[in-house]
């Protein structure tokens, strides 16, 4: 009968740093000071953005741009409201900036 192991379980013959492996519940901080093992992050993390009051002010205006095109529904500004703000800052700023960005913005 086969042995199963689970999934942070890794031989050693399996530990190098040419085989990305699945480390299981190491943090990773653990990951990064254990040799033999290849850090990713996922595509899904997300990077915070430190704003500035040129950034701030810009982002107000193009909020009201797109209040004025009649992007605001109610309380809210629709999808692609945010999805155009947040490219307009993005190159406008040279940084990367997606809707959540401008979302998490508005509340503080």
């Amino acid at each position: 009968m086969d042995e199963v192991r689970s999934s942070n379980q890794i031989p050693m013959d399996e530990m190098n740093s040419s085989n990305p492996v699945n480390v299981g519940s190491m943090s990773s901080d653990q990951m990064e000071h254990s040799e033999g093992f290849e850090v990713h992050k996922s595509v899904s993390e997300k990077r915070n953005l430190t704003w500035i009051d040129e950034m701030d002010n810009f982002l107000v205006d193009r909020l009201m741009e797109q209040m004025h095109k009649g992007q605001k529904i109610g309380r809210v500004f629709a999808k692609t409201a945010y999805a155009i703000v947040a490219q307009e800052i993005g190159e406008n700023f040279e940084l990367s900036c997606n809707s959540e960005h401008i979302k998490n913005r508005m509340k503080t």
